[in-house]
C-alpha cells in the first residue's frame, strides 16, 4: 500500500481586519456622531473668536491718555470686577483683566490721578477713538 501524504487544510483564523473595513467602520462612527463633532467645532470657534476680541492686539493700537479718576466697579458675581477710567483725552475707558496675574483690585489702586498712561486697546474697540476697553496700561515717564 501506497502512502499519500494529505495536506491538510485548517482554516486561519481572521484576526485581521481589512484597512478599507476599519475606515468604513470609522466613517459611520463619524458619521453617527455628527451632532457631537458639530457642536464641539461651534463652541471651540465661539471661545476662540471671544479669546480674539478680549485678549488679542496685534497692531498694538494704544492711545495716550491722562487719567483723571479712577473707580473700580463691582458686579453681581463677587469675582467680576471691572475698573473704569476718566480720561482728558479719551473718554471713559474699562479694564476687565490685569497683566501678569495681579488681582484686578490692586492693580486699580496703582494708579495716580494727572499722570500720563498709554492704553492698549482691546480688539474689538482697536478704531474707536473714545470710550473702548484696553488690556494693559503702561505709565509714561516724562
Amino acid at each position: 500500500m501506497k502512502k499519500t501524504r494529505k495536506k491538510r487544510y485548517t482554516k486561519k483564523k481572521k484576526n485581521k481586519i481589512d484597512f478599507k473595513e476599519y475606515l468604513r467602520k470609522k466613517a459611520k462612527a463619524a458619521w453617527d456622531a455628527r451632532d457631537v463633532i458639530i457642536f464641539v467645532a461651534v463652541m471651540l470657534g465661539f471661545l476662540a473668536s471671544l479669546h480674539l476680541m478680549t485678549s488679542y492686539n496685534p497692531g498694538n493700537e494704544s492711545a495716550i491718555c491722562t487719567v483723571t479718576s479712577v473707580e473700580i466697579i463691582e458686579h453681581e458675581d463677587p469675582y467680576s470686577i471691572s475698573g473704569e477710567f476718566e480720561t482728558e483725552e479719551c473718554g471713559i475707558i474699562t479694564t476687565w483683566n490685569a497683566p501678569d496675574g495681579i488681582p484686578i483690585r490692586k492693580y486699580l489702586q496703582n494708579f495716580e490721578t494727572g499722570k500720563k498712561y498709554r492704553a492698549y486697546k482691546s480688539f474689538h474697540t482697536r478704531n474707536d477713538e473714545f470710550d473702548f476697553s484696553v488690556l494693559r496700561f503702561e505709565e509714561i515717564k516724562e
